[in-house]
């Protein structure tokens, strides 16, 4: 049998509240969540689930074949898929790709960040 304070109650029923997480968005495989911390902060906790769009870059990336633009008039080449909440974090981080071309190429081209590319080789 639990015994139990009322003061001692009254301390767990606030930690649960401090411990608050609500969901405001929840959509499509993101959410975004407001989580109040025990010291009565509050932050907003983005979260994404990456397996669809990982298994369209595999996908895309099987698919690609080296020099299958060659005698085309395609001038640009479709090479990575990169979720919104990654994406908006590199905006952050580099500026827009046009602006800093190369630390976006130095990004996707590390082996760590390869599930996020669809085509062969580096960029």
């Amino acid at each position: 049998m639990l015994n139990v304070t009322w003061e001692r109650a009254e301390a767990l029923s606030l930690t649960l509240w401090w411990n608050m997480k609500r969901t405001i968005k929840n959509e499509a495989g993101k959410a975004v969540d407001l989580v109040t911390d025990t010291d009565g902060s509050q932050r907003i906790v983005q979260t994404q689930s990456f397996d669809p769009l990982i298994k369209l870059n595999k996908h895309m990336a099987d698919d690609w074949q080296k020099g299958q633009m060659m005698g085309t008039q395609k001038h640009m080449a479709h090479v990575a898929e990169i979720p919104n909440i990654i994406y908006n974090e590199l905006l952050n981080k580099f500026g827009r790709p046009a602006e800093n071309p190369k630390a976006w190429k130095q990004w996707l081209n590390d082996s760590e960040n390869r599930a996020f590319r669809t085509g062969g080789g580096i960029v």
